[in-house]
């Protein structure tokens, strides 16, 4: 797995546009068993957001390292979610 911790300004994203392609990011855990297809340099945040998961609610870890929301992917990967407990 590739990743970049900073996320490049918008217009270079733009700029990278053409030579995008698609991956397939399957998440697994906190009850959850599900892949999605989104653009190849997507961060952690897009993923969850696409598949429909408040950012706020999961811990994403890969090959068990935690990876900050904001790290982008460049490849097909398996990324394991944690579910976060707060309350008082």
């Amino acid at each position: 797995m590739r990743t970049r911790q900073q996320m490049p300004d918008r217009q270079d994203r733009d700029k990278d546009d053409d030579l995008r392609t698609t991956m397939r990011v399957v998440l697994t855990g906190a009850g959850l068993d599900t892949e999605i297809e989104i653009d190849a340099g997507s961060s952690i945040h897009d993923i969850l957001v696409k598949a429909n998961i408040h950012p706020s609610t999961v811990i994403v870890s890969y090959d068990e390292k935690i990876l900050p929301h904001n790290t982008l992917i460049d490849d097909d990967l398996t990324l394991e979610l944690i579910i976060v407990s707060s309350g008082g």
